[in-house]
């Protein structure tokens, strides 16, 4: 208990301290600090380095903490769309908040109690600085921080740490503060740290909050909203947290407000029963206007109704947060939420958010879906524990880094720039039929320590061999190659080849996208001879699977660009040699006949891009294939971790002599500096054109994913697409290419053809692209692994197995050649999502056609329509497919009405007969009785459309007709009323008839 620990002057605390567990172990972080990558990296960290009770108290969640891990997962399932050939040579992030300019969208989330976190400053105390590192470190990036009014340093304190744009945070909820001097172990079950100052009886503190934030220069009020009562967290109960001596709410510093008594339970639960106020509510925000000039913004909605309300009481903005899942568990994730909140909202004012923000691609995609901005909270409180005011510098530059990447590689020079269809959502994959969402569990990577005595300045060589002859016949598919891989390759050269950007979402994506295509196979065909040949550009080769580009062959083995040449060569299929390859132009040339085609990336430098093209050329490489998704290179992680650079034995040779052909040392990714150096971000679309002018050959485009990209590479005159996106290692999230082959092929609609990689691990996964309209399939990574097991007889044994298995998959589906190959073998999410919403659409037509509704629920329909029995609209033959059917109840019996539109076959036939000039007449039968006589009439064409404009209009005057029909049967009737009278005249013939029998007799 902390009251039972006498106060003094600093000396002999350490014990004190250590037993009330606020005193984090000695560890030294600073080989791990040196790998951080990310800033979930700082998590991890951050949980070695704190005390177990206060990790827990900024990690942990309410309850089953669904919602924390809801959060960040809810990321996982929206989906890039990325614009290419944009010139992004100038990327701008700065914005407008409120009226004042900051540098990028990510502002600091209010946060309690800082100092546990770090204790930066002097003074004997270990935990003394909190929140004024934090500022620092915000004006250094010239964004927003939210001092929470649960702060560990004071309103002044903070101001005084130097300039800056800041924002204060207000809770509603409580009226008077006390302070507490006793154990806490029951607090969590039903408080906040952040939520200890709220507004209380006494609204002259809340006033006092205020004006002391105004005076120290703050901008707005941050209203905390969503905690009249606060969440259960577990953690904090079961740890007992409590707060050390040296660590208090200072923004109430000399204030005594009243006591907390002890009691048998928690103290605070007592307080807060008698204190709280918890009837505060939205008609009160007009009090808290009334004593501040400040801008007002709400944080805590959730929900369109929640924003429309506050919008009426005068909110400045709206900050969205579900509390981090600190509140009430099971709330949707904020980013869920957040276009029915910018729909609310309407621009009428800004809509922030935070919840979950970990990436650059998250703050992207929330500001797609309509943010103005987003607030982070325990990325700050990590790094701030593991580096101080560094470690939150570093957190907010990761971020802007990873924003600015995602920016350029979706092809947006500004936030203004970013919209809707730069993202896919759950809905929208909906909408468009694609199947259901996709849930993925993010991937972090573990900190990687270096070992002493490694190192990559030279790769031995020749490779040792791991397996004999005998157990390399084993190999049975090209996934095994990999594994090898792994344990034949230095880290460095396996993670550079394998691993993917940032969460590596999409690198798992593009092999897990083909798991959920099906198929759908013919039987009994005569497949005794299969024929997989087919033509490329003109060029034919033995099989629809070609060798996509990749760099540095000779990392993997010491042939390199040369074996993989002589095995596609052996195979009788294309290698398209990458410009960072490990051998040149013309030594792959030289290693035998072949059709080769040549990668290009476009330099700052045109004449090097011209000689290189021109060389291409001269060796006999029969196209150009240019990259277009890559002005900037993805965040590969593990490279950075790693430090990739070059062993001294293997360099760009098709740059050698050139200082394009070198890859320096850096702290990070050798190869990253290298394209930011080298590569031209400017290069765009109308560039095409000029290089249309320096060179003869085909010009394929690679990086494609969309039908607006695909529309306009051919309006530029591309001569194929080359789907990519570059085996998840440029921007994260993108959906995987097979998911997008469909929408690519129907724009290109065989004006080009479309060819695509990412993921091709089995030749059944070639067939499916085959079937989706792909004209070819390249393959990337299978090449680079079975090259570093067996060089090049490696590559032709995965090319075989690749080759043999696309065989038995078509011979098992009832194709004999790649042409027989057609959309009907496979089956696709968007497949099994229209037919089940044909079969519920079958089963609803069903329903309403027997089914009978009571009196009153079709009250449109005429009343003159009451008294007949039945009316039945039958279409011509031409009509089809009935859409909908209703039925009125009457006294005397019931009218049914039955609407019919013309199918789509039928409006096809129809429009012939009109163009051959043939007459075409439409009428409709309407057929009525009141159980005794049946009336029949027609509708013409023109009626008919009456009709489909207003049931009742056209009833009205068809009942009319069938009334004057009834008025003519009534005048028959009469007639048959006086048939009686003249029986007497029909009994007189009688005699007359044997009068003139007798008479003959």
């Amino acid at each position: 208990m902390l009251s039972s620990l006498p106060f003094d002057d600093g000396v002999g605390n350490k014990e004190r301290e250590e037993a009330v567990g606020c005193v984090p172990p000695e560890k030294n972080l600073s080989r791990e600090m040196a790998l951080v990558t990310n800033v979930c990296d700082y998590e991890e960290l951050a949980k070695q380095k704190l005390p177990k009770m206060v990790f827990d108290f900024y990690a942990a969640g309410a309850e089953d903490q669904w919602t924390l891990r809801e959060n960040s997962e809810a990321f996982s399932r929206i989906l890039f769309q990325p614009r290419v050939l944009v010139d992004v040579s100038c990327i701008n992030m700065s914005t407008s908040v409120l009226g004042y300019n900051i540098s990028m969208p990510i502002m600091i989330a209010p946060t309690a109690l800082h100092k546990l976190a770090h204790p930066e400053g002097s003074g004997r105390f270990i935990w003394n600085a909190g929140e004024l590192a934090t500022a620092r470190a915000a004006a250094t990036a010239e964004t927003i921080m939210t001092l929470s009014s649960g702060s560990s340093c004071s309103i002044e304190e903070v101001n005084l740490a130097g300039p800056g744009i800041r924002f204060f945070q207000l809770s509603v909820l409580h009226y008077s503060l006390r302070f507490f001097t006793f154990p806490l172990q029951d607090l969590f079950s039903l408080t906040s740290y952040q939520r200890l100052v709220q507004i209380y009886k006494d609204r002259n503190l809340v006033q006092q909050l205020i004006q002391r934030a105004e005076k120290a220069g703050y901008k707005a009020i941050v209203l905390t909203v969503d905690a009249p009562w606060l969440g259960r967290r577990e953690a904090d109960v079961k740890n007992r947290f409590t707060l050390p001596q040296n660590v208090m709410l200072k923004t109430f510093e000399g204030m005594d407000q009243g006591k907390i008594d002890k009691t048998n339970g928690s103290g605070l639960a007592a307080y807060i029963a008698s204190q709280i106020d918890r009837s505060f509510s939205w008609k009160d925000i007009k009090w808290l206007q009334t004593v501040t000039s400040l801008p007002v913004l709400v944080k805590g909605i959730i929900t369109a109704q929640d924003t429309r309300i506050a919008i009426e009481c005068g909110a400045a903005g709206i900050i969205m947060s579900n509390h981090g899942g600190r509140q009430l568990d099971y709330l949707p994730a904020t980013i869920s939420c957040l276009e029915e909140v910018v729909r609310e909202a309407n621009g009428r004012v800004p809509v922030f958010i935070d919840g979950g923000f970990r990436r650059g691609t998250d703050v992207f995609k929330a500001l797609a879906l309509g943010a103005s901005g987003v607030f982070i909270g325990r990325p700050v409180l990590f790094s701030l524990a593991v580096d101080g005011e560094v470690g939150v510098r570093k957190v907010l530059q990761m971020l802007s880094d990873e924003l600015e990447l995602t920016m350029a590689l979706s092809g947006c020079t500004s936030l203004s720039e970013i919209t809707r269809k730069h993202v896919l959502t759950d809905s929208d994959r909906i909408r468009r039929s694609r199947g259901k969402s996709i849930k993925n569990p993010q991937f972090l990577l573990p900190v990687q320590e270096y070992k002493k005595g490694t190192s990559t300045d030279k790769i031995p060589e020749p490779w040792p061999l791991l397996l004999s002859k005998e157990e390399m016949a084993l190999v049975t598919n090209v996934c095994e190659y990999e594994e090898l891989a792994k344990q034949k390759l230095p880290k460095m050269v396996y993670d550079f080849y394998a691993a993917g950007a940032e969460d590596q979402w999409t690198l798992r994506e593009n092999s897990e996208a083909f798991s959920r295509i099906l198929f759908q196979p013919r039987v009994l065909v005569d497949v005794s001879c299969i024929d997989m040949s087919t033509s490329i550009l003109g060029y034919n080769i033995s099989m629809p699977i070609m060798i996509a580009p990749t760099a540095l062959h000779k990392l993997a083995h010491p042939e390199g660009e040369l074996a993989t040449a002589r095995a596609a060569a052996a195979a009788k299929t294309i290698m398209t040699l990458s410009s960072w390859s490990s051998c040149s132009i013309e030594e792959v040339n030289l290693a035998g006949p072949g059709i080769r085609f040549f990668q290009l990336s476009i330099y700052k430098d045109r004449n090097l891009v011209q000689q290189l093209i021109q060389r291409a050329e001269k060796a006999g490489y029969k196209a150009i294939v240019l990259t277009v998704d890559a002005p900037w290179l993805g965040r590969r992680e593990a490279d950075v971790k790693n430090r990739f650079t070059l062993p001294r034995n293997v360099m760009l040779k098709t740059f050698e002599g050139l200082d394009q052909g070198k890859i320096d040392k850096t702290n990070g990714s050798g190869l990253a500096a290298y394209v930011a150096s080298q590569i031209d971000r400017s290069f765009s679309w109308k560039d095409i054109k000029w290089l249309q002018t320096v060179t003869s050959l085909p010009v394929l485009v690679k990086g494609i994913i969309t039908a607006q990209d695909t529309r306009i590479a051919i309006e530029c005159g591309v001569a194929g697409i080359i789907m990519s996106n570059h085996g998840g290692r440029q921007l994260d999230y993108l959906p995987a290419t097979i998911s997008c082959l469909e929408e690519v092929v129907r724009e290109a609609n065989g004006r080009v053809p479309v060819f695509i990689d990412s993921g091709f691990r089995r030749g059944t996964d070639v067939f499916k692209a085959l079937a989706l309209g792909a004209s070819g399939v390249f393959i990337g990574r299978p090449v680079l692994f079975s090259l570093a097991v067996d060089g090049e007889a490696g590559v032709r044994n995965a090319l075989r197995m690749l080759r043999d298995e696309l065989e038995i998959t078509m011979a098992l589906s009832g194709c004999t050649s790649v042409k027989e190959i057609t959309r009907g073998h496979v089956v696709t999410e968007s497949d099994r999502i229209r037919l089940l919403r044909s079969k519920q659409h079958q089963r609803r037509r069903r329903r309403r056609r027997g089914q009978k509704h009571q009196k009153g629920k079709t009250s449109a329909l005429p009343a003159i329509a009451r008294s007949l029995k039945m009316v039945v609209l039958q279409p011509d033959p031409f009509l089809s497919e009935l859409t909908s059917m209703y039925e009125r109840s009457t006294e005397k019996g019931s009218v049914w009405v039955t609407m019919k539109r013309s199918s789509m076959k039928c409006q096809a036939r129809l429009k012939k007969m009109v163009a051959k000039g043939e007459a075409v007449e439409l009428r409709c039968l309407v057929r009525a009785t009141d159980g005794k006589k049946n009336i029949c009439t027609s509708l013409s064409a023109k009626e008919y459309l009456k009709f489909q404009a207003s049931y009742a209009t056209v009833l009205k005057a068809h009942m009319h007709a069938l009334k004057k029909r009834e008025r003519k049967d009534k005048k028959k009737a009469a007639e048959v009323e006086k048939i009686p009278e003249k029986a007497p005249k029909k009994q007189k013939k009688a005699p007359s008839s044997k009068k003139s029998a007798g008479s003959k007799s």
